[in-house]
């Protein structure tokens, strides 16, 4: 099973402070910058929005992987770092440096596509709530609750548009009411609704890629 969901690039033409949103993965980003050395590192798993500072003329080259991917993280970094810091080398050994194990990826699939609870999107892949629980805690990753809330955030945001009526999407992406996607939101991109609404920006960025949110070929990601 391929670990790889996108491959993007970013080139600063100027210095720049970028917000970056929790999606769900983790990328492994190689780093060109004028008069350095080539860096490499593979970005954390997010859960509230945070601010990075690119230099101008920094040339990054992303690997965005499939929400749940195991990474083996030393060991590639290493050796991505002894071939320069090429991107098909980097792309070459993600092969073996990453796992996505086929019960993560059938539980993210199920709480991606869930809105009531964590304990219905188990029984669909016919596992108890402990079990489910386990699963994420043996693969070191985090609970089940995690990927179904920010799915959940994630799929009402990209389906947000100045002109459709908040009630509405919060019952539709399975919120109690508007308060409790209010809450949401601010929880996970600092943000209300009715800003983002008129917040072009960071539309664009919660319709990325990532967990909840198809493939879109418009990924610009700066981790």
């Amino acid at each position: 099973m391929t670990t790889l969901l996108e491959r993007w690039s970013h080139t600063a033409t100027a210095p720049s402070r970028e917000l970056i949103l929790p999606d769900g993965c983790r990328d492994l980003i190689l780093v060109a910058a004028p008069e350095q050395r080539p860096d490499c590192f593979v970005s954390e798993l997010q859960a509230a929005p945070r601010v990075t500072e690119i230099a101008a003329g920094a040339r990054m080259t992303g690997f965005r992987l499939q929400p749940g991917t195991v990474i083996d993280t030393a060991p590639l970094l290493a050796r991505v770092a002894a071939g320069g810091c090429d991107p098909e080398d980097a792309s070459a050994l993600l092969g073996e440096h990453t796992a996505r194990p086929p019960m993560i990826a059938e539980a993210i699939h199920s709480l991606e596509t869930e809105t009531a609870s964590v304990a219905r999107a188990a029984r669909r892949i016919g596992l108890g709530l402990r079990s489910l629980q386990r699963l994420f805690r043996d693969h070191e990753l985090p609970p089940p609750g995690f990927w179904l809330q920010l799915a959940r955030a994630r799929r009402a945001a990209a389906a947000l548009a100045p002109h459709v009526p908040l009630s509405d999407l919060a019952a539709e992406a399975g919120y109690a009411d508007q308060a409790h996607m209010t809450r949401a939101f601010r929880r996970w991109f600092a943000i209300s609704p009715a800003r983002l609404q008129h917040d072009a920006r960071s539309r664009h960025l919660l319709r990325q890629s990532g967990l909840a949110v198809p493939l879109t070929g418009e990924q610009i990601s700066i981790r």
